[in-house]
């Protein structure tokens, strides 16, 4: 996951998690509902 699962977020109206960066823009709001409120998704890995 790398730089992506820091970015993860889960969407505060719909519930879906999405990534607030992408490969070309910053996404500061849900692409589906268009929500800017959002909880931040901790992702425990075993890389290290």
């Amino acid at each position: 996951m790398g730089k992506l699962g820091r970015n993860l977020r889960i969407c505060g109206e719909c519930g879906i998690a999405y990534a607030s960066v992408s490969y070309t823009k910053y996404i500061d709001r849900c692409p589906i509902c268009k929500s800017r409120r959002f909880e931040k998704v901790s992702i425990k890995s075993d890389d290290g």
